[in-house]
């Protein structure tokens, strides 16, 4: 799988997945030694160190990570981000250096063994420069997108429709996997995917999508500071027992 560096920092772009890979840290954990906190800290110390210079007030990225089992980070980048990427250069850029400037990420653990999880967070450059504060955490003005009901609610609609509208004989998947899929500003869902890649998997995929439309209700979109903003949400998905 190709990886490559800018400039020299240890922060790769992988649109990596594997068996093991959690689709979230488990309760009680985080990425990064010292908590949410002591990660924001360290980015806007490097910030301080290096010299960087503040972006647009209005520019974002939000920033999906893949730690592996070995606690090294991975951006994950898809197509789709490209013009939001376009639109947020400066963001993208200093999220990337930052980022990959840190050498306290590690693993998530799941029965007692380290495995590779995704962390995904908003990344905003002014709350590191002019309104930056100390105890800087973005859980306290990020909200996360929800549904209706909840998202144990969800994950069964979700559940009830794959096994009505998938076309089992086809593709046969079997293991879990992860669907992934971003929720815009307006609460719709879009940049659908799934992985890893089996055969016969772009009309899998096309039956995952429409399963998911066949889904009612409408997502409440994620808010920073009580504005709407585009995430990304993933779900496993054990076909197995197509639960």
């Amino acid at each position: 799988m190709k990886k490559i560096t800018l400039l020299l920092f240890m922060l790769f772009f992988e649109p990596a997945y594997s068996q093991k890979t959690l689709a979230q840290y488990p309760d009680n954990q985080f990425p990064y030694q010292g908590g949410s906190i002591q990660l924001f800290s360290d980015v806007q110390d490097y910030f301080l160190k290096s010299g960087s210079k503040p972006c647009d007030q209005n520019e974002m990225y939000f920033v999906s990570l893949k730690i592996d089992e070995n606690g090294k980070p991975a951006l994950v980048k898809k197509k789709s981000d490209d013009p939001i990427i376009e639109k947020n250069k400066c963001a993208f850029t200093l999220a990337v250096k930052s980022l990959g400037s840190l050498k306290n990420w590690q693993p998530a653990e799941q029965n007692g063994q380290k495995v590779a999880a995704y962390f995904d967070f908003l990344f905003q450059p002014k709350d590191f420069f002019e309104n930056y504060k100390p105890d800087y955490d973005i859980v306290k003005s990020y909200q996360s997108a929800a549904m209706p009901g909840g998202m144990k609610a969800f994950r069964k609609e979700v559940v009830e429709s794959l096994n009505n509208y998938l076309d089992w004989e086809t593709y046969n998947p079997k293991g879990t996997f992860l669907i992934s899929f971003s929720i815009d500003e307006n609460g719709d869902i879009t940049n659908v995917d799934i992985e890893p890649k089996v055969e016969n998997n772009k009309i899998l995929l096309e039956d995952v999508k429409f399963a998911l439309k066949k889904i009612k209700g409408k997502w409440s979109p994620a808010k920073k500071n009580g504005t709407p903003v585009k995430s990304w949400f993933r779900m496993p998905i054990n076909f197995n027992s197509r639960e």
